[in-house]
């Protein structure tokens, strides 16, 4: 429970600005919560928590939902008595006071903050938090303040109800018209930043999360959903809101998908904020840590698809004259499952071409180190326990055992140029040349192509007419 009360921003939210209303009547600036915890909690303790004792200052009564948790077996919680008059007697007569929000201010934090619909004390805050803001005196003095957006968040979306509160913030979230931004949302309700980092707002995410998968399927969705997740966009300290919960929404952004394709745009725009947001499943393990299987092997085919088509644009570009052949062959491979990894490996133009293709510079790549000519690249591609090097312009179709220790590893960013022309056994030509590799001879004919079906065919089993590797039209 540690982490429900570590000192919050100053300006957790704008009922710290309410104060220096020309009314008076508001929250004021906020305090280090962690120090009041631990001081209301020393003057209970100095009078044995005895709910009855006069010697706690009413400063310390207004402070104790500060001093409930301060750690899983310390804190106010465990003192029934006082929590019970804090609860049945002393917040409702804060009701009369001359501020009352003084006394809503402890309970607001602290039920936004330590969320926790399971432990019964938190139910009991929950419900006196509901009455307190409810009751019309609050009402009316919130609705003299700067803090008057919390109007909203108390009464029509019902956020003090532990059970249907967080639902009623995600779908108010996810119902904002496409143009509206978070930011937007957070200003309407007087709230700042920090308000997307407590556990009730975790909460209400996670709700959104279950959304029906006709909504999960939309584009409008994804892009919401990823702005959400991320705090800080666009700043160095960018970070996701909540590491914990990357299973439960990589999964709800790509289970709409694991038996069917989406459309192209909804596509790019859920690999481009996974990317974002995740990274590169294929080689960024920690941003993916803990993500089911079937959303990990969805991005990932989706990236190696992404990848070799990347590959067979910059051959277009840089004027490969059989791209076509070796697109066909590759996808069909492709299509039919077979490939498993795919990563390119480019020389000084090929990276020039591909900054034109992904202006953005989302799709990663390695550069080839060594002298080449600056229009070749490389496709690596595993399939079964072979990983397959094509070379383009010119060069050759080279094959090894990926776990050789001559084999290149793939997602490296760079690449020296004997790691990618290296020694192996697998050899296309059955020792009828000195060098192991493939030309890419008689592409109109089928030559290269037959020669290495059958390779493919021989060393991992797998079957494909030579109709299907060729393209019926060339220049598709």
């Amino acid at each position: 429970m540690h982490e429900f009360f570590a000192p919050l921003p100053q300006d957790f939210d704008q009922l710290a600005h309410a104060a220096r209303t020309k009314r008076g009547g508001g929250f004021g600036k906020d305090p280090d919560l962690r120090t009041v915890g631990e001081r209301t909690y020393s003057a209970f303790e100095r009078v044995a928590f005895a709910p009855t004792s006069t010697a706690p200052r009413q400063r310390d009564w207004r402070h104790i939902p500060y001093a409930l948790w301060l750690a899983a077996d310390r804190g106010l919680h465990t003192h029934t008595p006082l929590t019970n008059r804090y609860f049945e007697v002393a917040v409702p007569e804060a009701l009369a006071s001359r501020r009352p929000l003084k006394w809503g201010r402890g309970l607001l934090h602290t039920y936004l903050q330590g969320f926790n619909p399971e432990n019964p004390v938190f139910l009991k805050l929950a419900h006196t938090a509901r009455d307190f803001f409810l009751d019309p005196r609050v009402l009316a003095s919130l609705s003299e303040t700067e803090a008057n957006g919390l109007e909203r968040l108390i009464t029509t979306l019902d956020v003090l109800d532990p059970i249907n509160g967080p639902v009623h913030v995600a779908n108010d979230i996810l119902g904002m018209p496409a143009d509206k931004t978070l930011a937007q949302w957070q200003e309407r309700h007087a709230l700042t930043q920090g308000f997307w980092l407590n556990n009730f707002c975790k909460q209400a995410f996670l709700e959104a999360l279950q959304a029906p998968e006709e909504i999960r399927s939309s584009i409008g969705y994804v892009k919401r959903m990823c702005e959400w997740a991320m705090h800080d966009i666009g700043k160095p300290t960018q970070r996701l809101r909540y590491p914990l919960c990357r299973d439960e929404f990589a999964y709800s952004l790509l289970s709409p998908w694991f038996e069917r394709n989406p459309r192209q745009d909804i596509k790019n725009a859920l690999l481009s904020e996974l990317l974002r947001t995740l990274g590169d499943p294929r080689h960024n393990h920690a941003g993916w840590l803990g993500v089911r299987r079937e959303a990990m092997e969805t991005a990932s085919r989706w990236l190696t698809s992404r990848t070799m088509d990347a590959f067979f644009e910059i051959l277009r570009h840089t004027e490969d004259d059989i791209g076509p052949y070796r697109r066909r062959f590759w996808e069909a491979y492709f299509h039919a499952g077979h490939i498993l990894e795919a990563w390119i490996a480019l020389g000084e133009q090929a990276v020039t071409e591909l900054q034109k293709i992904d202006p953005t510079g989302e799709l990663s790549y390695a550069k080839i180190l060594g002298k080449i000519a600056p229009n070749q690249c490389v496709l690596m591609l595993r399939m079964g326990n072979i990983l397959f090097c094509d070379w383009s312009h010119q060069g050759r179709l080279r094959a090894i055992a990926h776990n050789a220790k001559q084999a290149p590893k793939l997602y490296q960013n760079e690449y020296e140029l004997f790691q990618l022309r290296f020694p192996t056994t697998l050899d296309f030509n059955d020792g009828q040349l000195d060098d192991p590799g493939l030309v890419h001879y008689e592409s109109k004919l089928g030559g290269w192509q037959d020669t290495a079906r059958h390779f493919i065919a021989q060393h991992l089993g797998i079957q494909l007419p030579l109709s299907d590797l060729m393209p019926t039209d060339a220049s598709d």
